[in-house]
């Protein structure tokens, strides 16, 4: 029991780091353009809004799933695939173009925001299944 407590603080934090990243982190670095080169060529503001409003409805959700995320655990587990995804086919475009590379700094490291959630989330599917 204490094991599962402690996986469930460990998964709580990394919901609560969504949650930030999404309301705050994603929108401040998309706006500043705090990762300089970040941004996709020609620049589209368009573009902008519409990655910054997935990531902040992400947010908005993870807010929600804080007090309990095994009652969220779908939602939690969309997180950790979509993160994988969206990383590594920006890992694979920067691999092959140069001109890319600062998405390793932009949207690979959402890898580790997915692996955040999913070590966790894989360790408790034994106490819940």
């Amino acid at each position: 029991m204490l094991i599962e407590k402690n996986i469930i603080a460990s998964l709580r934090g990394g919901v609560i780091a969504w949650a930030f990243m999404g309301l705050f982190g994603i929108p401040f670095a998309v706006f500043f353009d705090l990762l300089d080169g970040w941004r996709w060529n020609p620049y589209n503001a368009i573009y902008d809004q519409m990655i910054v409003s997935i990531y902040f409805a992400v947010g908005i959700c993870s807010a929600l799933a804080i007090k309990n995320p095994i009652k969220h655990s779908s939602f939690l587990w969309f997180i950790v695939i979509s993160s994988f995804t969206h990383g590594g086919v920006m890992l694979y475009h920067a691999s092959l173009n140069p001109h890319h590379i600062s998405h390793l700094l932009g949207d690979v490291w959402i890898l580790a925001g997915g692996i955040s959630l999913a070590i966790p989330m894989w360790r408790l599917r034994k106490y819940h299944d």
